[in-house]
């Protein structure tokens, strides 16, 4: 393996979702691990610390969360992203705080991994000192200057300081919904107004969408 060279992890029990990944991310030339259920992840995990892993939420013998938290403790640099076909704001938000970098949902357009990866591996080499509103700062200059990776990398460090404040998840979906991906853009619009009712940018863009806002906390 080149210094270049990044190690990541597929954990899923669908064969396809594994040959897909493992494909794309070949492609942009990580070398790629593959495990069909969670003992496998750990024990690749344990033996090789992959840069990042891709972590299904359902898998046989061990759930997404009980890996996510095993990784957390044998492989701590190893940044997990949670994949999911179940998944809701609070579900996403819970696995933030419980150690996960990202999730995603399926179906997925594989194209997109190779770019997820591209920005966790650049979220990896920001310095551990900033706060929540200097790399929501960044984030902002970022955009300015239409660097797009660069600013959802932001946005993601900023989130991984404070899951509860709403603003990292609201520009992340303004982001997403810019690229033309609603569901991406709903789903972070959600998790910011799990993560703060009062979240009002992300409620007028859940409005504006036609989607039903959750009842505001008493």
């Amino acid at each position: 393996m080149t210094e270049t060279q990044s190690r990541i992890l597929v954990a899923d029990d669908e064969r396809n979702i594994r040959k897909t990944l493992s494909l794309v991310l070949e492609a942009a030339g990580h070398i790629v691990d593959v495990a069909a259920d969670g003992d496998e992840a750990l024990s690749l995990c344990r033996e090789r610390h992959p840069d990042i892993a891709f972590v299904d939420l359902r898998m046989p013998k061990m759930q997404g969360v009980e890996v996510l938290s095993h990784i957390r403790a044998i492989s701590p640099k190893t940044a997990v992203v949670i994949i999911t076909a179940y998944g809701t704001a609070s579900n996403a938000v819970e696995a933030m705080k419980l150690g996960a970098v990202d999730f995603i949902q399926k179906p997925f357009d594989p194209k997109i991994i190779e770019v997820l990866a591209q920005e966790i591996l650049f979220r990896q080499h920001l310095t551990s000192i900033g706060s929540f509103d200097d790399y929501l700062h960044l984030a902002e200059l970022a955009r300015e200057r239409n660097a797009r990776v660069e600013a959802r990398a932001y946005l993601k460090a900023a989130m991984s300081r404070d899951v509860t404040r709403p603003e990292s998840y609201y520009w992340l979906g303004f982001m997403a919904e810019g690229d033309g991906d609603k569901r991406t853009a709903l789903q972070y619009y959600y998790m910011a107004v799990d993560a703060s009712h009062e979240s009002e940018p992300a409620r007028e863009a859940l409005t504006r969408l036609g989607h039903q806002l959750p009842e505001q906390k008493s």
